[in-house]
């Protein structure tokens, strides 16, 4: 997996050329909105464009986690499927409904179902490499085919291109600064539970920080977001008190941030070393949107195979994950 991590740049470059090189056409009505479908590590690229096209597209776009679809996917709907092996059976489930719908249904995948389905039905797709055999090392290359997709469409302009390119040259540049602040956090979050806070501009950032800990270090971890947990999880913070010997608090910082989330992230600070918790902090490096998610990414990305080490576990092995696909395939 480090290797793989150690790939990210790479990947991101081999993304461009493949998206750059992808013969995709749309042959629909002018979309009303769009829907990304997908699940885990193959989803968490949806909600980062989600958060990404918030001030630039003209139509909705919302995410279908599951297997079944909104009742408003109809011909104008853009609907698409992103799944690393092909075979993901909720996706391959919301895609039945979206044809059914008469949606425009496009795909990004390695193979499987989804691809013998988009190759049947002659849909749009973007075939990616499958080389890692890890849907969450694969990250780079279904983002930005996403990305490449929405363009095809004329729902997005090329300014992503832009920011991507500037992106890889950020990450080359922070490298070492990167894997010194993923080795600091790995350490902290060795034997504790960490409790990742962020605005819910950058919620799917934090989320992908959990799954990577989750799936990588073995280890739990819990989310939450700035302004919506000060109206409810806040209040939490009381009992059980035992509880709290074993939380490490973490904030995400970003010159995204609304001046207001800042001030209540900080106003709730006291509220966690009242139980003598110390919130640690990391700041966002880039001048863009994209920067600064990708630097995130690649710096959690890097503190979940370290934690890894730390927890001695091979963060290649699901077999949890594996259980449950055997058990449910019998079924």
């Amino acid at each position: 997996m480090k290797k793989l991590v150690e790939g990210f740049v790479q990947q991101l470059r081999h993304a461009i050329e493949i998206g750059e090189s992808a013969s995709v056409t749309f042959s629909g009505p002018k979309y009303k909105n769009v829907v990304i479908a997908g699940m885990g590590s193959s989803g968490i690229g949806g909600s980062i464009i989600k958060s990404y096209v918030a001030d630039k597209l003209s139509v909705p776009l919302l995410l279908s986690n599951g297997y079944n679809i909104p009742a408003f996917i109809g011909p104008s709907t853009l609907f698409i499927a992103s799944s690393f092996s092909g075979n993901t059976e909720e996706t391959i489930s919301a895609v039945r409904e979206a044809m059914e719908a008469e949606a425009s249904v496009c795909f990004v995948t390695s193979g499987g179902e989804l691809l013998r389905i988009a190759q049947e039905n002659s849909m749009p797709h973007i075939v990616i490499p499958d080389d890692s055999g890890q849907p969450r090392a694969s990250l780079g290359y279904s983002l930005v085919q996403q990305l490449y997709l929405l363009y095809y469409a004329e729902l997005l302009d090329d300014t992503f291109k832009v920011e991507l390119a500037q992106s890889i040259n950020l990450l080359e540049e922070q490298i070492g600064s990167i894997k010194v602040q993923a080795s600091a956090l790995a350490s902290t979050f060795r034997g504790k539970l960490p409790v990742l806070y962020a605005s819910d501009l950058f919620e799917p950032v934090a989320v992908r920080l959990q799954h990577q800990l989750n799936e990588n270090a073995k280890q739990l971890a819990h989310v939450n977001v700035f302004p919506e947990m000060n109206h409810n999880e806040i209040m939490g913070w009381q009992y059980p008190e035992k509880l709290f010997e074993q939380l490490v608090v973490l904030y995400i910082r970003t010159s995204y941030d609304h001046q207001r989330v800042k001030l209540r992230m900080d106003l709730s600070k006291a509220i966690f070393e009242r139980k003598e918790q110390s919130v640690m902090e990391i700041e966002a490096v880039g001048a863009t949107f994209m920067e600064q998610v990708l630097y995130l990414v690649h710096l959690f990305d890097w503190v979940s195979v370290y934690l890894a080490e730390l927890n001695k576990v091979d963060p290649e092995t699901i077999d949890n994950i594996n259980y449950l696909k055997g058990e449910l395939s019998k079924v």
